[in-house]
């Protein structure tokens, strides 16, 4: 065993400055496979034909005493082996994603005390092993580590980096489904061009892209299309670049699927999984339904990154380009991405969701109210009632169509309701019952038009067929109430219609 020296050419104390920086897992985490990736498409031409599929192959195994990342990469080559542990040095090749030169050795020191790397190129005889010890580093300020070569077949290649005596920062065995979720839109791009399988903890990394959104136009109609729109745009003379898409949901998404990915030479910077970039300019106010739709993935030139990779630099300089870039896809009059995304409001096939309710509301209805024995029913005094009636004028009441009667009949009970659709100023609440004074059996259901979910699914009142199945969970709902009373619960009936009154249409 031959034993020589590698530089890590920095003040030993610039290590402890390494705990205080602004850092995630998964971006720590993803240092290594910056590294490996860069490594692997560095000689791409040697590796494809020796590789399981022609792939680079990563794993990552997280655990509460270690974690151990190897790879099947070209390994550190000897023309390249004292610049990987030096801080800042810039590799000879710097085009690639560990173009900084700092991604290994700052992940480490955050994740850990104590770390080695073990490490084989392709074409050498030697393996190398580099020991750090952070404590020993620290007391005896040591500016060079010994590093151990044993002879190796020139055949193999690889590098595994072992992290023990681990630091306050890592990961626990809660995060490690938001590590893989991360990791894999990180790398989308390297995954589905075939690039690397990365694995964690034994599972095979996928990347799921979201449902593309494919209808008519929300009020031109037509044939349905996909609400995709290629991007490719130069600014500033050239000097910053954009490619990707914008595009529309399927389904609305509050925190994981809406919002972009920002790619830079290949990899997302600063965005992944539910940390998208969701700028007002792109994506319209919080919370509006062009926020919950709008997603994408751009691919930008022209600015610079944080060594960590999770930001572009230039923050005012980025804004006006955001700013350039909603212009030109506002100025494209092929899509309305925009106006689909803020105004289309999807319908289910009546038929199919009358079915559904019916479905569910026979079920709901043939199945016995169970109430747990330990909490102890109220006296009933009758249905808890609404009173907006007394609380509006009549004057200020407006129908906006015909009431529609039902009978239900429900365990030993047959009930009738009159569902009346109204207009009430300062009424935002989704609906009230009341007990008609004709017979303790006769209720009025009030439905009001100025709750959200009206003005948001106003369509429904135009078309006869689509009342149906909202008439039919109306029906449902209200039963249960009636269910709750009879058995003795009036109180908790009353506070579900509360609840549900606070929450309807608000999301």
């Amino acid at each position: 065993m031959i034993k020589e020296k590698v530089s890590i050419a920095t003040k030993p104390l610039v290590y402890q400055v390494f705990r205080h920086i602004s850092n995630k897992a998964h971006n720590a985490l993803a240092e290594y496979v910056d590294n490996s990736i860069s490594s692997f498409e560095r000689h791409a031409d040697i590796l494809k034909p020796l590789n399981p599929n022609g792939k680079l192959k990563v794993e990552i195994t997280i655990t509460d005493d270690y974690i151990r990342i190897e790879d099947n990469a070209f390994g550190i080559e000897e023309e390249n082996y004292q610049r990987a542990f030096e801080l800042a040095r810039i590799p000879l090749d710097a085009t690639g994603l560990n173009e900084f030169g700092m991604g290994m050795k700052v992940s480490s020191i955050w994740l850990s005390n104590h770390w080695t790397v073990e490490s084989k190129a392709w074409g050498e005889d030697l393996k190398k092993t580099f020991v750090f010890d952070l404590k020993e580093v620290l007391d005896e300020e040591k500016t060079a580590v010994d590093v151990e070569e044993v002879p190796a077949n020139a055949d193999e290649h690889y590098t595994i980096i072992t992290l023990t005596d681990l630091s306050q920062f890592k990961p626990t065995s809660r995060q490690i489904s938001g590590i893989k979720k991360h990791l894999s839109s990180i790398y989308s791009r390297f995954i589905r061009s075939n690039v690397v399988d990365i694995y964690v903890n034994g599972e095979l990394l996928a990347y799921h892209e979201p449902k593309i959104l494919n209808a008519p136009h929300y009020k031109n109609g037509g044939e349905a299309i996909e609400w995709r729109l290629d991007i490719d745009y130069s600014f500033q003379g050239g000097k910053q670049k954009v490619k990707g898409f914008i595009a529309v949901l399927d389904q609305m998404s509050t925190s994981e699927n809406n919002g972009f990915l920002l790619f830079r030479r290949g990899r997302t910077i600063g965005t992944s999984s539910d940390e998208k970039y969701r700028p007002k300019a792109l994506c319209g106010d919080i919370g509006s339904p062009q926020y919950k739709r709008i997603f994408g993935e751009l691919e930008v030139e022209g600015f610079d990154v944080s060594f960590t990779k999770n930001a572009f630099n230039e923050d005012d300089q980025f804004q006006a380009f955001i700013d350039e870039l909603r212009n030109e896809i506002k100025s494209d009059k092929t899509l309305d991405i925009f106006g689909q995304a803020q105004n289309y409001r999807k319908v289910e096939d009546p038929k199919k969701a009358e079915k559904k309710a019916v479905s569910a509301m026979a079920q709901a209805l043939s199945k016995p109210v169970v109430v747990s024995a330990t909490v102890p029913p109220t006296p009933s005094e009758g249905l808890i009632v609404d009173e907006t009636k007394e609380d509006v004028p009549n004057e200020k009441v407006e129908l906006l169509i015909a009431p529609v009667n039902k009978v239900m009949n429900i365990g030993e009970s047959t009930y009738s309701i009159e569902i009346r659709f109204e207009k009430i100023a300062g009424i935002s609440k989704f609906y009230s019952v009341e007990k008609s004074a004709e017979n303790d059996k006769n209720y009025v259901v009030r439905l009001f038009m100025d709750n959200p979910f009206f003005e948001r699914y106003n369509e429904i009142l135009k078309d006869e067929e689509c009342t149906g199945p909202m008439l039919h969970l109306v029906q449902s709902i209200v039963g249960a109430e009636l269910l709750m009373n009879d058995s003795g619960y009036a109180t908790y009936a009353k506070a579900f219609r509360n609840k549900l009154n606070s929450l309807i249409g608000r999301f």
